[in-house]
């Protein structure tokens, strides 16, 4: 089920593909606010491990959602894609393709640089299993990958917003109707 037969679906994301979309948006601000917040709350203070917490299990669900994502993408579509020159669609496709490399890559940095520290990463009250031993030498350099791509992500994040009210401010484009949860009134 590729092409969705109804006009809706043809110019707009399917309804469960556009709440992965802002699901994952909130999930992406929970967990930087908390790992920014965090930075000032003092060491030894309960909240700081909340935080980290609440930080952690954040980022683990993108994680299983931009799975679900991607088999949603595939499964149920997505509308044609709008008449743009071939550079604006070229850094588009660039632009979301960098935003899936940070939706997997910054939760399994994550688990990574935790697990080369000696820690349980824990999953609302499970723990994973060990991808990576305890490696003091690993933890460093991967906690610094995953500090870039969480940095990147405010880049990343601010160009597509950016573009997207370009195109539908400046272009006269319906991109943000492509996205919107609310229904066409069809």
């Amino acid at each position: 089920m590729n092409q969705p037969s109804d006009t809706l679906q043809r110019t707009r994301y399917h309804p469960l593909s556009a709440a992965l979309h802002w699901l994952m948006f909130l999930l992406f601000v929970v967990a930087l606010a908390t790992i920014e917040y965090r930075d000032d709350v003092p060491k030894g203070d309960p909240l700081r491990d909340l935080l980290r917490t609440v930080h952690m299990h954040a980022g683990q669900l993108v994680l299983i959602l931009v799975v679900v994502r991607l088999i949603a993408r595939k499964m149920l579509g997505v509308p044609p894609e709008l008449p743009l020159p071939r550079l604006q669609r070229l850094g588009a496709h660039a632009v979301h393709l960098l935003l899936y490399v940070v939706m997997i890559g910054l939760p399994i940095t994550g688990i990574l640089f935790t697990q080369a520290g000696g820690r349980e990463v824990v999953f609302f009250g499970s723990t994973l299993p060990v991808i990576l031993a305890k490696d003091m030498a690993l933890r460093g350099p991967i906690k610094e990958v995953h500090e870039f791509m969480g940095n990147a992500v405010y880049f990343l994040v601010g160009l597509h917003v950016l573009g997207a009210l370009w195109h539908q401010f400046f272009d006269r484009m319906p991109i943000l109707q492509r996205m919107s949860l609310r229904s066409s009134g069809k």
